[in-house]
Parts: structure tokens; C-alpha cells; sequence
């Protein structure tokens, strides 16, 4: 281990210092700034605001975002359109806003639309036209704006964030790929408030999630997740992404999104949209990245870790198709511990004159040792035992169309349709008496499933361009999920007998099918009066065959109310919002959790979780954002896995049960600035989650006024980036403090000794079993540094202050410090 660690500290030396001294091989390129040819024009409002305003090779998106802040402008556009990406220049001192816009999208067929008060679009020009200042028939212009990008923010309606009702979190493709960020953990930790994912080993098959504005299920609380509008078969196995394949990620708190999203959106929301935005210049676009390094380890050794991507685009913005596919490996940085893992992803995208139309694909493999944990001695298994070796492994898929219709008279329509699925085999889970909710979660998804997505809706626009405007949402949504599932009956007991030796467990996989579907209706209604006031208020109607017999359909509502007021270089706004989501108690993540043949089964509610949320949201002009929120709500009817005595001696037996209500309280606070070429972002989140009532039949550890297991009282997070003409550099951090799990070390040393008797490893008993963890700070940085136009160099480092146990329990270990080197050559 210290060979290894000093020869990648010195490569990484000598390679440092190579970058730093070496003179670039391209000469500095000269910016350019374009100028409009035609004589002087008059602008008319907003458009003829003066403005001053001085980039240099800065990316379109960056100069948009700082004409936006500095002009006081609501810019809203279509990525189709642009390319967002491109080095542009402009020097203008006190000019109007529109001669500048008109510099910085020059080369491009997309100009300056003003659409009344402080908004403008910048909207395609129809073929035939010439550049004019006069707003043209809106009919003709906006209606292939499918996906309209705000500057600052996104919704998942397409909605300006003047007008959101609801905290709502968007993060950028670009930010995450400048940050080498490729898993579901590393971005919602580091910049959604309100939200913490435990950082999993690369051999995990799943994502488990902490804490989503609390406790909206024993541990298993995950959010509803799309791509790109097809709903995933199951959340929890989705947890790595391409970066470089990703536009935008669309994350909703709480259970406000249910009135649009329907059941399983108890706790929130993950929409994550991919890139369909054409190629540069000529049309083709191929960057190839190849990075390796090694990640260090305490209980075992430095291992090697790679990751190697290639991305092809092609076609313009009416038309394009792309293709990213990446590899990436780490060795056994414990015993078996290696992980190996496949991403593809692909699309198309036709803009006509009337809508759109776009495909989506999407593959992920992962194949992963069974590694045994050194902290634990796991007694070896008899020659004749049934344990299986072969490596776990996991195969998603996504397959997908998406569509946009002008339907004329200020009506739009859209249409998804798509396939999710995946097949998971071979799990292995941490050997332990009291399973974690996350292995229960992993064993209950054995097997396979597919879903299929089929919604339509349409907007029915009010008064649009006016200060009071409004709209209509119609949908209507039908799925169908399959699950083949494995599901186990198992005993678990430390003494030997005649089949099994001590510590074993026995479990038999009965394979079972079940259909699952769901069809709802929403209707959802936005109004906007003055500019100043917005109200938003909807309603799902949703029949589910996971309901009971008695109660099939549920109503699902949500109103929101904000007010913004302008204060000279201030803008502050207050919003409200009210939201009901519900879980039904069968779910793919749950339908079978080591449930043992001879265990009872109880007859379980859907879980339900109502609440409110309060913000003030201040944004100045020099491009600083505040942002303050305050949630109370309560999740009740909650269903956890509890253990309780078999008939048989020395075993344990497993039942699920609806614990009762839960309370979920907190604040959440959040910063973003942006001065010159350095932008920062900050979140801190207090959460308290409290059992507030226990069901009269539930016989587990827990107590009223508890406070909710694995739910971090505390997490913060922050991140600076500094993107200059040739290089760019970001450092990051986050960490989780003050929860209560179980002594998992001490539950497996007595549960392997038979040190106890097993009614002290259940019930009120657990408690002694209790700890207070806090966590470790995870630092990241990364460096990027061209050498050429299309060469550049690349440094990445996570965990830098290796920190490898504590997170969720003291059983669980992660990667040490990882240093990944390489380079991006763009084609």
C-alpha cells in the first residue's frame, strides 16, 4: 500500500507540475466581439434598458445568466436552440439590453422576443424572415418551445420561477460534469437542502436514502424518479448517471409534487431530463475522456480505479441525435469489493414547425463481488451449504419517446410514452441479526420488473404575455408494472445444526409474478395577477390496484400561494403550499421484506403524509440568492419491518407492521452567488423527525417521541467553482451530523457468539442496541486545464480526508481518498 501510495503521489506531483510550467501549446485565442452590421435600431421595453456588461470567453449560458441579473430580466429559451456551451465575448457600456443580446446570439437563428413586464424570449426566427424588433404573432414563435429553460431555474412545467409556489431544485449537466459527479448521493448531498443519500460502496446495487425532509418511511424513504417523463420501476435502483449525458436534474421536496406526479410521490420527486441539444459548428461532435487513479483503503489496499467515457452528438438544433457511453471500474478496496459498471445512453430530436419529437434510451449494468465484511467474522460456511458466490449483479433500462403539439388557439399538448425496467440477481447483504432496511430493500427487489408509462396532457393558455395571465393543465396518465420477484423465506439463527453451520442462514427463493397498474387524471390551474401575485392550486384523482378493496382511489391535492415585490436591486418573494401524497403497501421496494414462512401477516394501510411548507426566497441584482424554508409535516400510517420471536428456538422471525404517525419538521436554507468568474452555493438543513403515535399492534424498538432512526439532525454542504478562459476549478464538501442507528458491530459479535438470547435482539430490547453517530466530512475537488483548443487536462480527487466508516452505521465501509487523473480530447 505505501509503494502504491507513493508512486501516484509522485506521478501526480510530476503531472501537476507539468501542467503548472508548461507554456500552452495554442496560442491564447483572440476574442472577438461580433457586431450587428445594420444601422442603429430602437428597442422598445424591457429591451431598451441600458446596460454595461463586459465577458470574455465566457460559455453562452454564463453571459445570458449575468445579462439576466444585471438587466433585471427574465430571459427564458429553449436549449434546442443554442449553443449554450460556445465561447462568446461582448464589451458594452451602458448600451441597450437588446443590441447586447443581439452580439451574443449572433450566428445563431434565435432572437429577442419581449412578452410584456421584465420577460423576454428568445425565440427562433421563422426561415424566411429578417431580423426585427417588433413582437411577432406569439402563435408562431413559442411553439416549439417545448422546454422552456428560465435563467436561474427550471420547473418541470416550464413555468418561470417568479411564478413557482414550491421549493424547487434544478441542477445543471454542466455543473455536474465539471464536478466529475456521477452518482444520485454526491449531487442531491451536495446541493439540494432538505435531502441526504448515504454514500454507498461501489459494490451497493441501490441508493438508500436518509432523510427527505424526514421520515416518510422506516428508513425507506425515496423520492418518485423519471427520465426524461418515464417513471423508473424502482427509485432505489437508480443511483449513477453520465453526467455528460444530462441537461438538467429537476428535484421536488415533499409530498406538494403528488398532485402532479400521483402515489409513491409521498416524499418528493427526481425528474431527470437528458442532453438533445445538436452539435457546434459543422454539425459534429464527438469528446472522448479517459481518466484512472486509485482509491485508498484501511482494510485493505490501494486499488486501481478508472473511468473512461465517449460522447457523440451530431445534427443541428432542429435536428439532432446523440449517443454516451461510459465505463468505469474500481478494484477490491475490500475483500471482493470490486464493482464494474456499463452506461449508455442515446436519443433523438426533431423540431418541426408545429412540436417536437424526441427518443430517449438508456442502459446501465453493474456487475459487483459479494464482499464479506473485515470487521466481521463470518463463520465459513460447510461444503454442502446452499450460499452462493457468483457476483451480484444488475441490468437497467430505459426506452422512451417524448412529444409537443401546437394545437393553435393557445393550446399545447404533449405525450410520453416509455418502458422501465431492470433485473437484479445474486445480492449479497451485510450478516447481521437485525437485516438494515436498506439490505431488506435489496433482497425484496430480486428478480426483475418493467413498467410502462403512458401519459398525455394539455395547457390551455390565459392571457398569455399579459401581467395577469393564467393556465390550465389537463392530464390523464396510465401505468403497468410487472414484478418477477424472488421472494425469500428465510431463519436466521447462530447454533449448528444438522444442514447449516453457526451464524448460517437458510433461505428458499420462491419465484412469484405479480401486475401492478394505476390510472389517474390531474387538473391543475395557474394564475398570475400583476406580475406580482401567483396561485397555484391542483387536483390528482388516482385509482391503484395496490390500494385496498375498500378505499381504491385516492385524491390527491396541492395549493400554492406566492407574492413577489420588487425593492430596487431586490426582489423578495413569500410562498406557501399545501400538499397530501400517498405510498400503497406494496411497492417494488417492498413487497417482500425477509418475510419467513411461518411469520404472520399483518393487514397494512398505505403510508400517507400530508404538510405545508413557508419560504422567502431574496434575489439581488449582482446575482446572490436566498432562499428560506420552513416544512411541517406528518407522515402517518408507516409501515417498518419488525422482528419478533420464532416458534422455532434460537430464530428469528420478520413481519411488516404500520407503526402509526411520524412527525417531520424543519428548516432549510440555501445560497447561491455568482462575482466575476467565482459562483458558490451553500445549504444547511435541521430536520427533526419524531415518532408522534405507535400503532396499538406494533410489538418493535421504537417509542413515542422518538426521534427517527438514520434521520441526520443536521446536514450542510457547500461548493465553489471558478471557470476562467482555459481552466476551471471547483472544490466541494458535505457531511451529516447527529442521528441514532443500531450498534450493528456489537448485534452481529453477540448474534455470532450466541453471547445473548435472541428475545434480547428484538422488540423494546433493540434499544440497548442504540447509538449516536456523527458523521465525517466528505471533501471533493476537481481541476480542468486546456493544453489546446481540443485537448484538456483533468485532476479529480473524493474524499480527500478518507473517511471510510461511521455513515449509516459502524459496519458499513466506502472508498478511501480517490485521485482520478486523464485527459478530454474533443473531436
Amino acid at each position: 500500500m505505501q509503494f502504491a501510495s507513493g508512486v501516484g503521489g509522485r506521478l501526480l506531483g510530476a503531472i501537476a507540475l507539468l501542467v503548472v510550467t508548461r507554456a500552452l501549446p495554442a496560442q491564447a485565442r483572440a476574442c472577438a466581439t461580433p457586431t450587428d452590421s445594420s444601422a442603429a435600431v430602437h428597442w422598445g421595453a424591457p429591451l431598451d434598458r441600458p446596460v454595461t456588461l463586459h465577458v470574455n470567453e465566457q460559455s453562452l449560458r454564463s453571459a445570458l445568466d449575468r445579462l439576466a441579473t444585471t438587466a433585471k430580466l427574465k430571459l427564458s429559451y429553449s436549449a434546442e436552440f443554442l449553443p449554450l456551451d460556445r465561447e462568446v465575448c461582448a464589451s458594452a457600456d451602458t448600451q441597450p439590453v437588446g443590441e447586447v443580446l443581439s452580439r451574443l446570439l449572433a450566428g445563431t437563428n434565435v432572437s429577442p422576443i419581449p412578452v410584456g413586464g421584465d420577460q423576454v424570449v428568445l425565440a427562433p426566427r421563422a426561415p424566411s424572415s429578417t431580423r426585427t424588433v417588433e413582437p411577432p404573432d406569439m402563435s408562431s414563435t413559442l411553439n416549439v418551445l417545448d422546454r422552456v429553460v428560465v435563467t436561474g431555474s427550471a420547473t418541470a412545467a416550464g413555468a418561470p420561477e417568479r411564478e413557482l409556489t414550491v421549493g424547487l431544485n434544478v441542477l445543471s449537466g454542466r455543473q455536474l460534469t465539471r464536478q466529475n459527479t456521477n452518482t444520485i448521493s454526491d449531487a442531491l448531498d451536495a446541493y439540494v437542502p432538505g435531502i441526504w443519500t448515504w454514500t454507498q460502496s461501489p459494490s451497493s446495487m441501490l441508493s438508500s436514502y436518509a432523510s427527505i425532509r424526514g421520515a416518510s418511511s422506516f428508513g425507506l424513504s425515496y423520492p418518485k424518479i423519471y427520465v426524461d417523463g418515464i417513471e423508473v420501476a424502482n427509485p432505489l435502483l437508480l443511483s449513477r448517471f453520465n453526467a455528460g449525458s444530462i441537461d438538467r436534474i429537476e428535484v421536488i421536496r415533499g409530498p406538494q409534487g403528488s398532485a402532479l406526479y400521483g402515489t409513491d410521490a409521498i416524499s418528493g420527486v427526481v425528474n431527470i431530463v437528458t442532453r438533445h441539444d445538436g452539435a457546434d459548428g459543422d454539425g459534429r461532435n464527438m469528446v472522448v475522456r479517459s481518466t484512472a487513479g486509485f482509491a485508498q483503503s484501511q482494510y485493505g489496499r490501494d486499488v486501481l480505479t478508472q473511468d473512461h467515457t465517449l460522447s457523440v452528438i451530431a445534427g443541428s438544433s432542429t435536428k439532432s441525435a446523440d449517443v454516451h457511453v461510459e465505463a468505469g471500474s474500481m478494484g477490491s478496496f475490500v475483500p471482493d469489493g470490486y464493482s464494474q459498471n456499463l452506461t449508455a445512453t442515446g436519443g433523438a430530436r426533431f423540431v418541426g414547425s408545429r412540436g417536437t419529437l424526441s427518443t430517449t434510451v438508456r442502459l446501465f449494468t453493474q456487475r459487483a463481488g459479494s464482499p464479506d465484511s473485515p470487521l466481521v467474522a463470518v463463520p465459513s460456511l460447510p461444503s454442502d451449504s446452499s450460499s452462493n458466490n457468483a457476483p451480484q449483479s444488475v441490468t437497467e433500462y430505459t426506452v422512451g419517446v417524448t412529444g409537443t403539439l401546437d394545437g393553435g388557439n393557445h393550446w399545447m399538448h404533449s405525450f410520453v410514452a416509455g418502458i422501465d425496467g431492470y433485473n437484479l440477481a445474486n445480492v449479497q447483504t451485510n450478516f447481521t441479526p437485525v437485516p438494515s432496511v436498506a439490505d431488506s430493500a435489496l433482497r425484496a427487489a430480486q428478480g426483475s420488473a418493467a413498467r410502462g408509462t403512458l401519459r398525455a396532457s394539455s395547457v390551455l393558455e390565459l392571457g398569455a404575455g399579459g401581467p395577469t395571465h393564467g393556465s390550465l393543465t389537463f392530464s390523464a396518465e396510465h401505468a403497468m408494472l410487472r414484478v418477477s420477484s424472488l421472494g425469500p423465506t428465510t431463519m436466521i439463527g447462530p447454533n449448528p445444526s444438522e444442514h447449516n453451520g453457526p451464524g448460517t442462514t437458510t433461505t428458499t427463493y420462491l419465484p412469484r409474478v405479480t401486475w401492478q397498474s394505476s390510472t389517474g387524471v390531474t387538473t391543475q390551474a395557474n394564475a398570475a395577477f400583476d406580475n406580482t401575485v401567483f396561485a397555484t392550486a391542483g387536483l390528482r384523482i388516482e385509482r391503484d390496484s395496490r390500494l385496498s378493496d375498500d378505499h381504491p382511489v385516492a385524491a390527491l391535492p396541492m395549493l400554492g400561494l406566492a407574492s413577489v415585490r420588487d425593492y430596487g436591486p431586490f426582489s423578495v418573494k413569500l410562498r406557501a403550499a399545501y400538499g397530501k401524497g400517498i405510498r400503497p403497501p406494496t411497492t417494488t421496494s417492498r413487497s417482500q421484506l425477509y418475510q419467513p414462512r411461518n411469520a404472520l401477516t399483518a393487514e397494512l394501510s398505505a403510508e400517507e403524509q400530508t404538510g405545508t411548507e413557508l419560504g422567502i426566497d431574496v434575489v439581488m441584482r449582482r446575482g446572490l440568492s436566498l432562499n428560506l424554508t420552513r416544512f411541517d409535516q406528518r407522515a402517518s400510517g408507516l409501515i417498518q419491518q419488525v422482528a419478533v420471536p420464532s416458534q422455532q428456538e434460537h430464530r428469528m422471525a420478520y413481519q411488516l407492521q404500520n407503526v402509526g404517525a411520524i412527525s417531520n419538521s424543519g428548516w432549510e436554507f440555501e445560497a447561491t452567488g455568482n462575482v466575476a468568474r467565482l459562483s458558490a452555493t451553500g445549504a444547511l438543513t435541521f430536520v427533526d423527525s419524531r415518532v408522534g403515535q405507535l400503532s396499538p399492534t406494533y410489538t418493535g424498538d421504537l417509542r413515542e417521541g422518538d426521534r427517527m432512526l438514520q434521520v441526520p439532525a443536521t446536514t450542510a454542504s457547500f461548493n465553489l467553482a471558478w471557470d476562467a478562459p482555459h481552466w476551471t476549478a471547483s472544490v466541494g464538501g458535505s457531511r451529516a451530523f447527529n442521528w441514532i442507528n443500531y450498534d450493528e458491530l456489537q448485534l452481529a459479535d453477540d448474534w455470532l457468539n450466541d453471547s445473548r438470547p435472541m428475545s434480547d435482539l428484538s422488540g423494546v430490547r433493540l434499544r440497548q442496541f442504540w447509538r449516536r453517530y456523527n458523521g465525517g466530512f466528505r471533501l471533493r475537488a476537481s481541476l480542468s486545464r486546456d493544453l489546446r483548443r481540443d485537448l484538456s487536462f483533468e485532476l479529480t480527487g473524493d474524499n480527500l480526508l478518507n473517511y471510510q466508516r461511521g455513515e449509516p452505521d459502524d459496519i458499513t465501509i466506502v472508498p478511501g481518498r480517490t485521485i482520478l487523473t486523464g485527459l478530454r480530447l474533443k473531436f
